[in-house]
């Protein structure tokens, strides 16, 4: 979820209540993350651009403003119908994860109740604005994820930009959640039970064409259109009320199964959840749970189940390490050991490449920089020119052999995960390891520099998390928490450990 946008220009806001609509400036510049103009015929344009935020995600101040907006049109007579937008190049994407990280902290002292109350509010905003007479139609010209689809599926109609790198999905399960906000009964009603299935229980995303395939989003339209289509769209269902059974063509969920555990559980395994992940990563079956329970009851009373099953997973410690771990600390690891500015590779050299390290053969042939086999180099190994001219050379490990100590600086890959992969650099001086570094940046990995002599993910792997957190807690070179993640990424810790040294804190004092 990286951020590299600048905001948009300020839109015009509406004028407080009360004001007449012929005295109401057309143009009123505002502070808050939702700005409008209002077209002569009816249709408030509300676009959504975060000061300050590169990309747009659900806060409680956006929440505020989404409370603001609606309470806007409700009242405003010369308001017909709203279409959503966003001002960044992406359009939402889903929850800010510190919030969420805030959740599962309260869930450690707060009652059901006040989580209930606490969590459940954007849920509740979704309802409402779903169930509007005057009509609210989403303009995606960007990715949305999480909650940014929920918003969307929220609206009568969901036009997406023609973009196949556009994204659309829920990957809320990849951090021990659950699309708290509608997503588990909105996307079976609108693309069927098993194709809803797949896409909660996996996470993965889907570009515009098959969200259209799948019913989820009404039209695709040139980027260029999309809001003067939304527009008239939104303006042909003026005065038209809300109508579940126009909207959902699968309202009735004729193929929903009756719920039960066992009929949870097969379902979870139809779509590749393993019987030993069901039972560790509760959001599994709290997502299967969510989507039979509330199959056939109103969006309303769906949404609270929903929201309740969500709550199992604020009340589980597991949600709470992967958010920490597998989010928060990884975005601050990408930060912070990213090489500084100014390292880069001009060119590199490689020997011959066993057939225990191909993995490395794959992954450099992916890599957009001048390079070229050396036989003259010992096997697996690699030269790497800086931008000073300097050459720096490295041994070539997989995480399988890692524990084949080399001479001098290691580069130790780890397979490609459902989190992405690390490259772990070890025994590696200053220079050396800013090359690395920039090099490993190439690959899409996390660089993780450790001080040697041997792999610090090798001598985890295999470990039982208690041996795992013994070890990691003696080492004193790094951030302990970049450890953590490293662990989880490379797959040697299991994510719903959030690492050895997070899940040590979790345990009960003995």
């Amino acid at each position: 979820m990286g951020e590299s946008n600048t905001p948009a220009e300020r839109r015009a806001a509406p004028q407080p209540a009360g004001i007449p609509s012929g005295d109401r400036p057309a143009h009123l510049p505002v502070e808050g993350p939702i700005t409008t103009t209002l077209d002569a015929d009816g249709v408030l344009l509300a676009t959504i651009d975060m000061a300050d935020r590169t990309i747009n995600v659900f806060s409680v101040e956006l929440m505020d403003a989404l409370d603001a907006l609606m309470d806007h049109v409700d009242r405003d007579a010369a308001v017909k119908s709203c279409v959503i937008t966003s001002g960044k190049p992406s359009f939402l994407a889903g929850a800010d994860l510190v919030m969420v990280r805030g959740y599962c902290d309260s869930a450690r002292t707060a009652t059901h109740a006040q989580m209930f109350e606490m969590c459940g509010r954007l849920g509740r905003q979704f309802v409402r604005m779903e169930a509007s007479a005057k009509p609210f139609v989403a303009a995606v010209n960007g990715l949305a994820l999480g909650g940014g689809l929920e918003l969307s599926l929220a609206c009568r109609m969901r036009l997406v930009a023609d973009d196949p790198r556009l994204q659309l999905g829920v990957p809320e399960v990849r951090w021990g959640l659950l699309p708290g906000a509608g997503g588990t009964q909105r996307l079976p009603r609108l693309a069927g039970f098993e194709p809803a299935m797949d896409l909660l229980l996996t996470g993965r995303s889907i570009d515009p064409a098959t969200a259209v395939q799948l019913g989820i989003v009404s039209s695709v339209v040139p980027a260029a259109q999309l809001i003067d289509a939304a527009k008239s769209a939104a303006r042909a269902l003026h005065g038209t009320p809300y109508d579940p059974a126009l909207k959902f063509k699968q309202l009735a969920q004729a193929d929903v199964p009756a719920h039960s555990d066992a009929t949870a559980r097969a379902v979870a395994a139809r779509h590749g959840v393993r019987a030993e992940d069901f039972d560790l990563y509760p959001a599994f079956s709290a997502i299967v749970d969510s989507v039979l329970q509330g199959a056939h009851q109103p969006l309303a009373d769906a949404t609270a189940t929903e929201m309740n099953n969500f709550l199992r997973l604020m009340f589980s410690p597991v949600a709470g390490r992967m958010v920490r771990t597998l989010f928060l600390e990884r975005l601050r690891a990408e930060r912070e050991l990213a090489p500084p500015a100014g390292a880069g590779v001009e060119s590199l050299r490689v020997g011959p490449i066993s057939a225990g390290r191909q993995p490395w053969s794959a992954a450099l042939a992916k890599l957009k920089l001048p390079q070229q086999a050396d036989a003259t180099l010992p096997a697996d190994t690699v030269a790497v020119t800086d931008r000073a001219g300097a050459t720096h050379h490295a041994a070539l490990r997989v995480l399988d052999d890692a524990a084949d100590l080399a001479t001098g600086a290691q580069l130790v890959l780890s397979p490609i995960g459902p989190y992405g992969r690390v490259v772990e650099i070890v025994g590696a001086d200053e220079a050396a390891a800013n090359a690395f570094g920039a090099l490993v940046a190439k690959l899409w990995s996390l660089p993780w520099r450790t001080p040697g002599p041997g792999s610090r993910l090798a001598a985890l792997r295999g470990q039982p998390l208690a041996e795992q957190a013994r070890l990691a807690a003696a080492w004193k070179h790094g951030e302990p928490a970049f450890g953590d993640v490293a662990a989880c990424l490379a797959g040697v810790s299991p994510a719903w450990s959030g690492g050895p040294l997070t899940w040590q804190a979790d345990q009960p004092a003995a």
